[in-house]
């Protein structure tokens, strides 16, 4: 080994994207999507505001919040700041799929929109965005270069 070969520092290559990446994101952009047209809060013919309508913003929140995380991991460069957005976005699923009903009141009866239609859309897409975000961490490559050389 020559001198030049010596210095030269080994980068890691870049993390590619793809499959689970961008699943992760189309179920962020489904949970947003979803909860502006189809499973938003109940609303009242009379104009006021319903029990839900601080469950349908706060999940609204999340789904701006899971949409950012996923994009900002498909651009990370680096392999523990993809580990690190994907255990953020586990808690943003686990988040989403909790919330409503337990922490966030929702009307009480069975048939109003937001029982029937966004409290199940809600369980359904924050498990799938958690084990998509699962499903990534178990493909990111684990092996992080420390630049110290192992000892054989």
């Amino acid at each position: 080994m020559g001198k030049r070969e010596k210095s030269r520092k080994k980068t890691p290559p870049r993390p590619t994207v793809g499959a689970p990446d961008v699943v992760l994101s189309a179920i962020a952009l489904v949970l947003l999507a979803g909860l502006r047209m189809v499973a938003g809060p109940c609303v009242h013919a009379d104009g006021s505001v319903a029990a839900c309508a601080m469950a349908g913003r706060v999940l609204m929140g999340l789904g701006i919040v899971s949409v950012l995380l996923s994009v900002m991991r498909l651009l990370a460069a680096d392999l523990t700041t993809k580990r690190s957005f994907d255990f953020l976005l586990l808690i943003v699923g686990v988040a989403v799929a909790v919330a409503p009903g337990t922490a966030l009141t929702l009307c009480a009866e069975a048939d109003m929109p937001c029982r029937a239609v966004m409290l199940p859309f809600a369980r359904v897409v924050g498990v799938a965005l958690g084990l998509a975000a699962v499903a990534c961490e178990a493909t990111v490559d684990h092996e992080v270069p420390t630049g110290r050389k192992r000892r054989r």
